[in-house]
């Protein structure tokens, strides 16, 4: 499993800040020099040796330079793929919601955006066809419209554009030729490869060493380290002499620059245990979790919800914090009830037309996030995870077990993801449920199927003679007898 330290650069010299600079730019000009050379369909060692040559770089340096370029526009062609798909989705349901709309008012909203997303699909398209994308701007096209509105000046733009610089490991050479790390006392020194100096047979290179913090969390009354104790982990992963990866970061604070370094390594896991107990389920939502202990046989043992309120307007570090920290309790109470962790395989694509009310509850919807920490806590726990898919899960969890067991609609709904990584996909339609869908509606080739034609099939009865109509399933706890014939209505 990959893990990724950060730290800052200590007590620089103005003369290693400027040689730094000076580093970057050609590095960063050599990537998009390299860019341009691989899009016009040169190999990739004829493009390592013309920006090794050009601009002064050593081989590695010349060859991490060209492998940064490759990985762009592999992403950049990926994302046109993406993008594609997304859009010819949503112009086919907004072609359907079109045929479906009534009155003038909605097909006039409907018809202007189907006529931007169809401007969108051909643009898409003519690049997909072509095997292109669109332009690149290296830099950022946003900081590129404000220096072309004058909002920033030609030296911040050029910072944009040679702010980092990356150099990859080598296992044969003791981690990372280019920047190497190595424990001097009690600090932690970085040594940065700098000018060349010949000799009678070989190129020596003379290298700048500057001290590295990297960033612990220490607390101010026993001085321990709370949460993942990085710089041990880095320190003891330095003596296998394995392979790291590390980059540096500048960022221009008021006057002065500060140089951050994000070291990448291989940290190692504990095996998985089998566990013994059964499965804790958990069911992400915008604003709090909810968890179910559920035992090997798939039957209820407690549940509770964790708020987390602060999840959609924490800022952005806050957020990480308060994402890892709910992770890391969940993992801990899997890990002590010796159960195994279940989570459902969420993945939001944007090919749906919604409400701007939607596009914010959704932007703040921090899942992929919880998701990856989870995932990296059970793992450093060596928890067994599963991530089961997510169609009908609070349908139902609302319809079955949420009178059954007293539940919540989310509650319930981790109740049915842990049945699920435990095996129990076919969940059947209680028999009192049977009765509000006809035998025809009930199709028998696909359970998922099953429930989706039982929720509609409840929420259209529901409506009927209704001037204002709901569109899921929150009314069925208050109104369940109603709706089964067990309780006359009033």
């Amino acid at each position: 499993m990959k893990t990724t330290a950060s730290g800052i650069m200590l007590e620089l010299t103005q003369e290693q800040k400027a040689y730094l600079d000076e580093l970057m730019e050609r590095w960063n000009a050599a990537v998009r020099y390299g860019f341009k050379r691989v899009l016009d369909g040169l190999q990739t060692q004829d493009v390592r040796v013309m920006v090794q040559g050009k601009f002064g770089l050593n081989s590695r340096q010349a060859n991490d330079a060209v492998f940064q370029a490759q990985s762009t526009i592999a992403s950049q062609h990926a994302l046109v793929q993406m993008h594609y798909s997304d859009c010819s989705v949503k112009v086919g349901r907004l072609e359907k919601n079109l045929k479906m709309a009534k009155s003038q008012r909605r097909k006039s909203r409907l018809s202007k955006k189907l006529e931007k997303w169809q401007r969108k699909l051909a643009f898409g398209k003519k690049h997909v066809d072509a095997k292109t994308f669109p332009s690149v701007v290296f830099g950022g096209k946003r900081n590129f419209r404000e220096r072309c509105k004058g909002n920033i000046s030609k030296d911040e733009w050029l910072q944009l554009r040679a702010s980092n610089y990356l150099s990859r490991g080598d296992k044969t050479k003791g981690g990372n030729l280019n920047m190497r790390l190595r424990l001097v006392g009690e600090k932690l020194m970085l040594d940065i490869v700098s000018q060349p100096v010949l000799t009678e047979k070989t190129v020596r290179y003379q290298r700048i060493s500057v001290p590295v913090y990297v960033a612990e969390k220490k607390s101010n009354k026993t001085g321990r380290v709370n949460g993942i104790p990085y710089r041990k982990m880095l320190i003891e992963y330095l003596a296998t002499g394995k392979a790291y990866q590390v980059e540096i970061n500048k960022k221009i604070v008021g006057k002065d620059s500060r140089y951050y370094i994000h070291v990448t390594f291989e940290e190692e896991v504990p095996e998985l245990y089998k566990p013994y107990e059964g499965t804790v389920g958990v069911d992400t939502n915008p604003t709090g979790l909810a968890v179910a202990f559920v035992d090997y046989l798939g039957q209820y043992r407690g549940s509770f919800w964790s708020n987390q309120g602060e999840w959609p307007y924490a800022r952005t570090n806050r957020k990480t914090n308060l994402i890892g920290e709910a992770a890391k309790y969940i993992a801990k109470i899997a890990c002590g009830a010796g159960m195994s962790l279940a989570v459902e395989d969420l993945a939001f694509r944007q090919d749906k037309s919604v409400t701007a009310k939607f596009n914010r509850m959704a932007n703040g919807f921090c899942w992929s996030q919880f998701l990856r920490m989870i995932e990296r806590s059970a793992a450093r726990m060596g928890i067994p995870l599963t991530k089961v898919p997510p169609p009908c899960t609070s349908t139902i969890g609302i319809l079955k077990y949420s009178h059954m067991h007293g539940l919540s609609s989310h509650e319930s709904a981790s109740y049915v993801i842990a049945r699920r990584a435990l095996g129990f996909h076919d969940e059947k339609v209680p028999k009192p449920l049977e009765r509000l869908v006809p035998a025809q509606d009930m199709p028998n080739e696909y359970n998922w199927k099953t429930w989706n034609t039982a929720k509609r099939t409840i929420i259209k009865a529901f409506n009927k003679g209704k001037k204002r109509k709901v569109k899921n399933l929150g009314f069925w706890q208050q109104h369940r007898k109603e709706m089964l014939g067990l309780k006359k209505l009033a």
